[in-house]
Formats: C-alpha cells, structure tokens, sequence
C-alpha cells in the first residue's frame, strides 16, 4: 500500500518538472532566440554604420589636412618669393640709388675734359693745369670705387652701340670703327649712364666702284 502511493507521487513529480520545461524552453525558446538574434543584428548594423561614419570623417580629415598642408606650402613659397623679390629690389636700390649724384659729377668731368683737351702755352696756366689733372685723376678714382666705369674708346677700336653714339661717319678704312670721341660714356655696374659720343668711319669706295654707282644712279633716273 506504502509503495503504491509513493509511486504516484514520483510519477506527479515527473509529470510537474516537464510541464515547467514545456513552460519554460521548449515553446518560447525559439522566439527568444529570434528576438536576441534580432537585436545582434541591429547592434552589429549600428556598429556598422558608425564604422562607416567614423570612416568618412577620418578620410574627410585627412582631406582637409591636406588642403591645409598645401595651402601652407603655397603661402610659404609665395612668402619666400616676396622676401627674395623684396631683397633683390633693396640690393637694387642701394646699388643705383648714387645714380642720380653721378649724373650730376658727369658735366663737371666734361668740364675737366674740355680744358684738359688743348696744352696751354703759358707755364703759369700749365700748373693750374696739373692741379685740374691732379683733381680730376681723384674725382675719376672716386667713381671707380663706386663701380662706375668709363667709357673711352680709343681709335681704331669696333662700334658697340650698346654703349656708343655714332653723331658723325667719315670715310675710313673700315666700317664701323670708331676714328674720334667727342665725349665719354659711363656705366654704373652694368646700367649705362650715358653712352660716349662718336665718329665712326665707313669703308671708303673704290674710284670705280664709286663711278659705276653714279652711272647706275643716273640710269635709276
């Protein structure tokens, strides 16, 4: 009698623990599963796209800094331009800038030349005409030390134009040399002052050369 009713009580025990596993896992565990899948896969598209976000603003970053970094070479190499362009133009203001002096000392040297061109016959004028050649010779080393160069060229010598001006052409043996100076020049560096005045010479014609040219004038006619 004892055994059968503990019999029916294991088997009631039994019965209970798989209503509480019926209850429990078996009918709501698959839609628990889905619905924690669900959220995973919302989390994970989340995380995705704040990578994707975190992405484009690292790439946006890097963008903008290397806009800044060129337009900071930019502004560097048009600084180091200016700088250049500003100590070349204050070299060549101080190099120039006793032009405007020079150019007043000049006629004073024309004066020198002039009165030093013909030898007096007086000996009393003839040494007031060392002390102007003594005064000239220093005002003349005075420039030079100012890298003022004299242009002077002496007979015989080729045309330049670059630093001559031809104000007379006689007959000479060649053509384009220069046969008398009326005036000097002068270079200040490599910046012409004022160009010597000169007499060039232009290659005499033949007598024959000469008569045909006329006879071909006379026939143009």
């Amino acid at each position: 009698m004892a055994d059968s009713e503990n019999k029916e009580q294991d088997d009631s025990v039994v019965i209970d623990f798989a209503d509480v596993l019926d209850d429990g896992t078996s009918a709501d565990s698959p839609k628990k599963e889905k619905k924690e899948l669900k959220e995973l896969r919302k989390q994970v598209n989340d995380l995705r796209k704040q990578s994707d976000d975190w992405k484009q603003k690292y790439e946006d970053a890097v963008k903008s800094a290397d806009d800044w970094k060129n337009k900071y070479y930019s502004v560097y190499s048009d600084m180091a331009n200016t700088r250049k362009q500003v100590a070349k133009e204050n070299d060549e203001f101080k190099k120039y800038a006793k032009q405007s002096v020079i150019e007043e000392i000049i006629p004073v040297l024309d004066s020198f030349d002039a009165a030093m061109k013909n030898e007096p016959a007086d000996e009393n004028v003839r040494k007031y005409l060392e002390g102007f050649k003594m005064i000239h010779s220093k005002l003349l080393g005075v420039l030079e030390q100012q890298n003022v160069t004299i242009i002077d060229p002496k007979p015989g010598e080729s045309y330049d134009p670059h630093t001559m001006e031809a104000c007379t052409v006689i007959d000479g043996e060649e053509d384009e040399k220069v046969a008398d100076v009326f005036r000097k020049g002068y270079k200040l560096y490599d910046h012409l002052i004022r160009a010597s005045l000169v007499v060039i010479t232009r290659k005499a014609e033949a007598p024959a050369e000469a008569e045909e040219n006329n006879e071909a004038e006379k026939s143009a006619e």
